[in-house]
């Protein structure tokens, strides 16, 4: 043996040394799941028990699912009993509607392979699954998308309306695949929209077909233009989104085909809550004027959250306070003012926000309906509405809650129901 084989020897054993003293298998890498730019495949694959030694890094997870739960929002697939303190893959609700069955069946009892970066959440070491392609059987098999819910890639068009047709819609974190160095928008779970749910999205808006179309937890006006430019293109939308004041990024939205007046972002508007503090809207409320048809004046909303307790409450009545009061004044300067406010309040009538607003003689559009907007369980709600002031209230012919649109699954879209409205033409 040369001097170079007796070096190449010498390497190789201390390569295979070192894979053992980590407990890690050059294993093969799923072809399109996430990894860090800087680190070459193929990952090491591991088992679960070694996690918590990979914080922060991608790697493929080996284990046999011993226990699931589904929560409503997310489904956990855990490998041990005790699952607390312990490795665990999470399946987030919107994408759990792309598997053949449930997660929390087709998973239990089987030998997986999980590939993502590993985190640690309340003492649990974790990855999040973002993508089909993520998890597969241990034999290789990959999961099939569920054919019932393949997107429909806007088979069906509403008919257009005579008058005019409003509608608001959350749409659950709206989030790009790119990283905001200047918003935390990595701490979204899932942490981006997988195409596959955004055309379901298309395929509910092109069944309603809005000429005013309001959303609410949109990332940017990229990620926004870029959904009406691929998805949206033949109902000729135009885009309105300012950067709002959210930490994660998100932000709400005008999509609309009726000619803009102006736009007026609040998102700098500076206010007073009840305890003296000072306050601004937690994302923005934006002012949309629109004519056309319309001819009216568009608010849209999205409210601090009821994370919080007491002091959100407080929160977001302020918001409210502040709101109605931009209204009120443009009331008492013109007794025949159009305009509607509307999106996602985060809160139920009968409590302050919404008090704020019924007190200048807005009307809800849906008074009276049982049907929620927030369509997950446990917290089945009514919290996004449309508010008229009383000149334009007059132009409604209809409105509701739409929970159901044949050939699309609302709760595999967004975990909130889009609200609508038709008024006559001005």
């Amino acid at each position: 043996m040369n001097r170079f084989q007796i070096f190449l020897a010498g390497v190789l054993l201390l390569s295979c040394t070192a894979n053992a003293q980590e407990g890690a298998r050059p294993a093969v890498s799923f072809s399109d799941a996430p990894t860090e730019k800087a680190q070459q495949d193929p990952v090491p694959e591991i088992t679960w028990e070694q996690a918590d030694d990979y914080l922060g890094k991608v790697v493929v997870v080996r284990g046999t699912i011993v226990r699931t739960h589904d929560s409503g929002k997310a489904t956990f697939l855990n490998f041990h009993e005790e699952w607390k303190g312990k490795f665990t893959g999470v399946i987030f609700a919107s994408l759990g509607c792309e598997f053949p069955v449930p997660p929390a069946d087709l998973f239990l009892g089987r030998e997986v392979l999980i590939q993502g970066k590993v985190k640690k959440y309340k003492g649990s070491s974790e990855i999040i699954i973002e993508k089909l392609s993520q998890i597969r059987f241990a034999d290789g098999t990959q999961i099939a998308a569920n054919p019932v819910l393949t997107p429909q890639a806007a088979a069906r068009t509403a008919k257009a309306s005579e008058g005019v047709r409003v509608m608001t819609w959350n749409l659950e974190n709206f989030f790009d695949e790119h990283d905001d160095p200047y918003s935390n928008d990595q701490a979204t779970n899932p942490s981006f929209i997988a195409p596959h749910r955004m055309q379901r999205i298309a395929d509910g808006i092109h069944a309603i077909n809005p000429d005013v179309l309001c959303v609410e937890e949109v990332e940017n006006r990229g990620a926004l233009e870029k959904f009406n430019r691929d998805y949206l293109k033949d109902l000729g939308y135009e885009v309105v989104l300012f950067e709002g004041n959210d930490g994660r990024g998100i932000d709400v939205g005008v999509l609309t085909r009726l000619p803009i007046h102006s736009v007026t972002s609040y998102r700098h508007l500076r206010f007073k809550d009840t305890l003296g503090r000072d306050q601004h809207f937690r994302r923005d409320l934006l002012r949309v004027s629109i004519g056309g048809k319309l001819n009216a004046d568009v608010y849209v909303v999205h409210f601090k959250s009821q994370h919080g307790g007491e002091n959100s409450d407080v929160i977001r009545t302020s918001e409210a306070h502040a709101a109605a009061g931009i209204i009120a004044t443009e009331m008492s300067k013109d007794p025949g003012y159009r305009a509607f406010i509307t999106g996602d309040f985060n809160e139920v009538i009968g409590e302050s926000t919404l008090d704020e607003f019924f007190n200048i003689e807005l009307v809800d559009s849906c008074a009276g309906t049982e049907k929620v907007t927030y369509n997950q369980k446990p917290y089945l709600t009514r919290i996004d509405f449309m508010l008229f002031t009383p000149a334009l209230y007059k132009d409604v012919t209809a409105s509701a809650v739409v929970d159901s649109i044949p050939g699309v699954s609302l709760k595999c879209c967004s975990d909130h129901n889009p609200v609508t409205a038709e008024l006559n033409a001005n």
